[in-house]
């Protein structure tokens, strides 16, 4: 019987790393699912599951969380054995001889199968993050048949803390065009967005103190903060709590909160700056290629991921005014006063949004992105 391949995506929300698989499997041809026999094991929500096309086959698996305090860390320890030895009797039930992890819980889960229960196959890391403690980084790169890197950043990371290199391939995010609107840049400036899951490291409370500072100053100008905090993250909780008193003691009337959207795309078109924040170091900047395909300005705060590929994308222009993309981090004032300045200067924003999508279509296509991990996979399979 032919082997399978199985992907372990938790799937409890939908973010970069299960849309980067979601695109990947919504592009495969049925030959070339029939060469994968790809099996996705988690796939916790229903939204996630909804999009995976009908030939990938679902093992609902629960890959237990390890945050909270001591006694909850010990629990998880227990979980997570239990966790690896049930994953080992699945793949051995449904033949499974080649592993995608795509995640850090389900990197430690595989990790644990391997070296306590003995499960054979090849084995592909992908890493979305830098939040894999250094040591069990190291020790899932021993194991590891292939570590891909969604991004320079991410590569150099591994080479910094794995001695593994070779085992080392960049597979970046890429973009279905067939499947978004055509760019629509912006006339003036105007509509303000942020998207994405609400947490403190996605830094939505200084665009909050943002729409505070320019309230008065431009009256036109007007935020809008797409995402939803995740229940089971109680910091995420606690900071979108934050986010809604801030707005309700300054008395913001140029800010609004929107939930989680099934299309960002949509969201995205209508929308004249798209704003990054994050407020640690990130792999990449899905929101920002997505944004720059549609036209839009965006703007972000001048931290790994996005920076390389802002600076990338400002290198490529052969007139640049003077003033860049990027944004000093974790500074709310210089936030607002580069909003300000391209709302008074929309000319000045033309100079990027005309030629942005042009540069994701040369740099970030899903082809690519498709047959690198299709022939990745299959070398190791």
């Amino acid at each position: 019987m032919k082997g399978k391949t199985f992907f372990l995506e938790q799937a409890e929300t939908l973010g970069g790393a299960e849309r980067f698989l979601l695109d990947f499997f919504q592009t495969l041809q049925p030959t070339e699912i029939r060469r994968l026999s790809p099996v996705v094991v988690g796939a916790h929500a229903d939204a996630y599951k909804k999009s995976l096309p009908g030939a990938v086959e679902i093992e609902y698996f629960d890959f237990p969380s390890v945050r909270g305090g001591f006694l909850k860390k010990i629990k998880a320890i227990f979980c997570l054995f239990h966790s690896a030895w049930k994953l080992k009797k699945l793949a051995q039930s449904q033949n499974a001889t080649t592993f995608f992890s795509n995640t850090p819980r389900t990197h430690f889960v595989l990790l644990l199968a391997k070296y306590f229960f003995f499960l054979s196959g090849k084995w592909i890391v992908m890493v979305h993050d830098f939040t894999v403690p250094r040591f069990l980084l190291r020790r899932i790169a021993g194991k590891a048949d292939v570590l891909i890197a969604n991004s320079m950043p991410c590569r150099e990371y591994l080479r910094r803390h794995t001695s593994h290199h070779k085992k080392i391939r960049i597979i970046e995010n890429g973009i279905d065009f067939s499947r978004i609107p055509e760019a629509n840049p912006p006339r003036n400036i105007k509509n303000i967005l942020v998207l994405g899951r609400i947490d403190p490291r996605k830094g939505q409370l200084f665009a909050a103190e943002a729409a505070d500072l320019l309230q008065e100053r431009n009256p036109e100008i007007h935020f809008h903060i797409v995402g939803s905090s995740f229940p089971q993250d109680a910091r995420t909780v606690y900071y979108e709590k934050k986010l809604h008193q801030f707005i309700r003691d300054r008395k913001l009337q140029n800010i609004e909160i929107q939930g989680e959207v099934k299309n960002p795309f949509e969201v995205i078109q209508k929308a004249d700056c798209v704003l990054f924040l994050p407020t640690e170091p990130e792999t990449f900047g899905r929101v920002v290629i997505e944004s720059l395909a549609l036209g839009k300005l965006v703007l972000s705060f001048n931290e790994t991921g996005p920076r390389e590929i802002l600076r990338n994308f400002e290198s490529t222009l052969r007139s640049v005014p003077g003033i860049s993309l990027l944004v000093e981090k974790q500074n709310a004032m210089s936030l607002a006063e580069k909003i300000g300045f391209f709302a008074d200067h929309p000319e000045e924003a033309r100079i990027f949004t005309q030629h942005a999508r042009s540069f994701v279509e040369k740099n970030f296509d899903l082809e690519e992105t498709k047959k690198r991990l299709f022939d990745t996979i299959l070398q190791t399979h």
